[in-house]
């Protein structure tokens, strides 16, 4: 959990440099403990810190990890993921999916007597309205992709409400909630082809059952505490703008959370935000690398250290419709002009260096795809190779970040890269956080270079490959298009032998490497800053388990 997931939860949710934190809702290494929290605080509140205002809390509409981690405090998936095992258990839904014979419709049976917040009892057509929203082009949801496999989705989706004829909308629409029926408790989705990830999409931000009633009643403002009524765990009970929120124990959920409270400030430098750790203003902190000098100097500060695995992707994007890195030469230049092992050394310090995409511990995992590896002569080679038109564009060069401290820092760093080994200048190009936010989000807004990355939605390539690189994706702010890439992946994605299914994966992911639309930086490892009386605080690759909120607490202190 969105840096910004992974979706990203997240995210997770897009990974960028806008904050530094990680969930309260990961899995610590050896498990979770099995505590019952017989010394939680009854009144206990957990403060921690997402960095920025959201750009939107819209499940059907947000990508990023503070986003997502809003929404899934609130809201209540079908499923959600085993803390231990990452795999897909059931949330809303009381047991495991049917599955037809033909493997092409799952029905999941909502458990008896669920509820809203406010009492309303909740139905299996709520979870059909979140669908609908997700693949309705008004929504403009920057994870709509993730439906397409619906059938009747990707084709509703892909209309323009503007402009495509009513009846035509209208046609289309029917034909995708006739994918989505529900018969009482139960709710099936019929698919397009097989999809062994399926009954993970379930268990994502996407599909809860936002509450039809209430985006009615709240309009554009419906993401206010007034109308942003969900089932999950939390009442979202306090927006202060560009300041912090407040959730409070949702008595209705079906098993309640340990806490009273959670509060998330949005503090965006990390130097404020250590200090704030530093003076019990915050009970968890993401460590960077500006911070570890005071941390191994303070002998209490170092027994608060917390470590754990991540599932992030960091990297600088290229936007591939604009010049120069519209010519693939240029892009491999950059790709291998800069020293990982030194960024991570001397800038990071916190990570591994990276030359493939998916992240350590996610299945296709690839330590031997080495294109993207150091190369100062090779990257020379390549930009020689540049048409003039690029070799002309070469002098109006700049890289986009949020605005932070630190993130200047980093992207100094590589500005020197490039000019010591490619003999380019690249000039920063710093905007605010909500900005940025809003301008990687989509290719026709995408800076000619950003910082950016990705984190795990769940345990499978298809959530990497073909969520972020597949040329209709709704997640990809490059423009990457290669027909081969494409299949291949669709190919995985359908694949039910599990083999043949990681070879067409790791296929792909190297032909990604080599058509470098991204250079590949490092992978994220978690290191956080933990009080003494918070307990229950896991770490795992996914942000937003549901088992993480239920069994966070703190104790007095």
């Amino acid at each position: 959990m969105t840096p910004s997931r992974s979706r990203i939860w997240p995210l997770i949710g897009v990974l960028s440099l806008v904050v530094l934190v990680i969930s309260a809702c990961t899995q610590q290494s050896g498990g979770p403990s099995t505590s019952a929290g017989a010394d939680a605080d009854p009144n206990g509140e957990f403060r921690s810190n997402i960095g920025s205002e959201p750009d939107t809390i819209d499940p059907q509409v947000e990508s990023f990890v503070d986003e997502i981690g809003v929404t899934m405090q609130v809201y209540e998936a079908l499923m959600t993921f085993d803390i231990k095992t990452g795999k897909p258990i059931p949330a809303a839904a009381k047991d495991q999916p049917k599955v037809s014979a033909d493997g092409l419709t799952y029905t999941y049976t909502l458990r008896d007597g669920l509820k809203y917040s406010d009492g309303k009892a909740l139905t299996a057509n709520d979870f059909k309205y979140g669908w609908q929203r997700l693949c309705d082009p008004a929504t403009a949801g920057n994870y709509s992709f993730t439906g397409y496999i619906v059938a009747g989705c990707e084709a509703w989706n892909s209309m323009d409400p503007k402009k495509d004829d009513p009846a035509k909308l209208a046609a289309a629409k029917a034909t995708f909630l006739n994918s989505v029926k529900v018969n009482g408790n139960d709710i099936s989705f019929t698919l397009t082809q097989q999809a062994p990830y399926f009954n993970s999409i379930a268990g994502l931000w996407v599909g809860v059952p936002t509450r039809e009633d209430m985006v009615t009643k709240g309009g554009d403002k419906w993401t206010e505490p007034a109308t942003y009524v969900g089932n999950g765990p939390f009442i979202f009970s306090e927006w202060n703008h560009n300041s912090k929120m407040v959730f409070t124990r949702n008595p209705n959920f079906r098993t309640p959370v340990k806490l009273a409270k959670w509060t998330k400030v949005m503090i965006n430098e990390g130097a404020v935000a250590f200090a704030a750790y530093r003076s019990d203003e915050l009970d968890e902190y993401g460590i960077a690398a500006e911070d570890l000098r005071s941390i191994d100097s303070d002998a209490a500060l170092k027994a608060q250290v917390v470590e754990g695995p991540g599932s992030c992707s960091n990297y600088i994007a290229f936007n591939l419709k604009k010049a120069p890195f519209d010519d693939k030469n240029v892009r491999v230049a950059f790709v291998k002009s800069f020293d990982r092992d030194a960024y991570i050394a001397d800038i990071q310090k916190i990570g591994k260096p990276s030359t493939s995409f998916i992240s350590p511990g996610i299945p296709g995992y690839d330590p031997g795809d080495t294109f993207q590896k150091f190369d100062p002569a090779g990257a020379k080679t390549a930009l020689a190779q540049a048409s003039p038109a690029a070799q002309a564009a070469l002098a109006n060069l700049k890289i986009t970040y949020s605005a932070t401290a630190r993130g200047k820092t980093r992207l100094e760093w590589f500005q020197n890269q490039w000019k010591t080994n490619l003999g380019v200048n690249v000039s920063l190009d710093p905007v605010d956080t909500t900005t940025y936010t809003q301008l990687v989000k989509k290719l026709e807004t995408a800076p000619q270079m950003f910082y950016i990355g990705w984190c795990a939605d769940y345990y499978d390539q298809q959530d990497w490959l073909t969520t972020v690189f597949n040329s209709k994706s709704t997640q990809t702010p490059t423009g990457y298009n290669n027909p081969t890439f494409d299949k291949l992946v669709a190919d995985a994605d359908k694949e039910p032998d599990a083999k043949k299914r990681d070879d067409l994966y790791q296929q792909a992911s190297r032909l990604l490497s080599q058509d470098a639309p991204v250079g590949f930086v490092y992978y994220s490892t978690t290191k956080i800053l933990q009080k003494p009386w918070v307990k229950n605080l896991y770490i795992t690759p996914l942000g937003f388990e549901e088992a993480g909120y239920i069994d966070l607490y703190v104790t007095k202190h």
